[in-house]
């Protein structure tokens, strides 16, 4: 039991990790791989609520709690960031489009 809750630490510590590490550049390549581990400490997980009781893994919830929080904060700070991506190249897309109207009203 203790190996796998070590094994869930260690994917859950290597997916804040990654996700910390995120740029644009290597966003496409980082976040199949960040599934991949999630599924992974997900399948853990399952073996470990099927097999020992509530109780018996309560022991290792702070722990894994804590990671848990910090990677979905560290998922809606992309998230956030991505939304305000969007949104300023939605503001250049209508910027565009108003300045290509101007030129045609202006002909």
């Amino acid at each position: 039991m203790k190996d796998r809750v070590e094994k869930i630490k260690y994917l859950l510590a290597q997916v804040l990790k990654s996700l910390n590490e995120i740029t644009n550049e290597n966003f496409e390549q980082a976040f199949p791989r960040i599934k991949s581990m999630l599924d992974e400490s997900q399948k853990h997980k399952k073996f470990l609520l099927s097999n020992f009781s509530k109780n018996e893994l309560k022991i290792f919830e702070p722990d894994l709690t804590k990671l848990a929080k910090q990677i979905k904060e560290s998922f809606d700070n992309i998230a956030k960031a991505k939304k305000l991506e969007m949104a300023k190249i939605a503001e250049q897309i209508q910027y565009t489009q108003n300045k290509k109207k101007l030129i045609y009203y202006n002909r």
